[in-house]
């Protein structure tokens, strides 16, 4: 949960994949943007920000189901890693 927390704030509420806007607010007033390990947890990633992406739906749906989904997922591994450092 923490983690989560973080990267949603993080975002600014923009996608970390496509760098829009987040599609719609929550009830709470707060942007809609869904995490996403960029390895799976089940698979070895690692639960930590440098791993985990705020994206919205459409590009997490990508990510998951389309075409492109691996390019554009190492293309989020590379924008984590250049504003997540490890420490």
């Amino acid at each position: 949960r923490l983690v989560r927390d973080y990267v949603l704030v993080r975002s600014r509420g923009e996608c970390e994949s496509c760098h829009e806007p987040a599609p719609f607010k929550r009830v709470d007033g707060s942007p809609y943007l869904e995490p996403h390990h960029t390895t799976r947890v089940s698979d070895g990633g690692l639960d930590h920000p440098r791993f985990v992406g705020a994206i919205c739906p459409t590009c997490h749906r990508e990510i998951h189901h389309g075409h492109d989904g691996k390019l554009r997922n190492a293309e989020l591994t590379e924008y984590l890693a250049q504003i997540e450092p490890l420490t």
